[in-house]
């Protein structure tokens, strides 16, 4: 089973932490699994080997005052 799902956010934390989207999920020969990324600012698909990636971390919500809540 793969580490990542299509459309999940993704960090490449072989090249100062770029952010990209999972756009397709490719099984490789030796069992492991690559993936189609579409990363922001490049206008093309990359592609990475699952070790090269990471889950993005979600920004925490904001209050009106500035201070981080929790989502509910």
């Amino acid at each position: 089973m793969s580490k990542f799902a299509i459309g999940e956010k993704v960090d490449n934390i072989a090249d100062d932490h770029e952010v990209g989207t999972v756009v397709a999920v490719f099984p490789t020969v030796e069992g492991n699994f690559s993936y189609a990324v579409d990363t922001e600012g490049y206008g093309a698909l990359q592609f990475f080997h699952e070790e090269k990636l990471v889950v993005h971390p979600a920004r925490p919500e904001m209050a009106d005052d500035g201070r981080a809540t929790r989502p509910v």
